[in-house]
């Protein structure tokens, strides 16, 4: 079934069920059409807001650039950026990991709940000097 069948096998349907409404349904149908078709501008994209105009056709981009082209384009820019800079904070995680095992302190110093004490202490009495 093609394009055109299927087509043809919805009109008669519509057809069918509009003969069955009631004559003030169909005559408010009519004129919500009539006015429809009195406020459409063949020259005026269909997607600007009421009070902007079309922003985009400024730029050059016209027609061509919608929602379907934006949003995605927005969704792959801003996992990418997320990708980078959850390299790169993994990056510095790394560098301390390295720093903490090359130290001279023994690892099970860090757990003790005195250490975190001492660290206090200890900046605080340099940052005094």
């Amino acid at each position: 079934m093609n394009e055109n069948e299927v087509a043809g096998r919805i009109v008669a349907r519509l057809d069918q069920d509009l003969a069955e409404l009631p004559a003030p349904i169909v005559q408010k149908l009519q004129s919500a059409r009539m006015a429809a078709a009195a406020a459409y501008r063949p020259g005026k994209p269909l997607w600007t807001h009421p009070g902007t105009g079309n922003v985009l056709s400024g730029w050059g981009l016209g027609r061509g650039l919608t929602t379907r082209l934006v949003l995605p384009a927005a969704i792959v820019l801003a996992s990418l950026t997320g990708l980078i800079y959850w390299q790169m904070s993994s990056h510095h995680e790394e560098e301390l990991d390295t720093g903490l095992l090359a130290g001279e302190l023994p690892i099970h110093a860090y757990t003790d709940p005195g250490f975190e004490t001492w660290l206090k202490h200890a900046n605080y009495a340099q940052s005094q000097q």
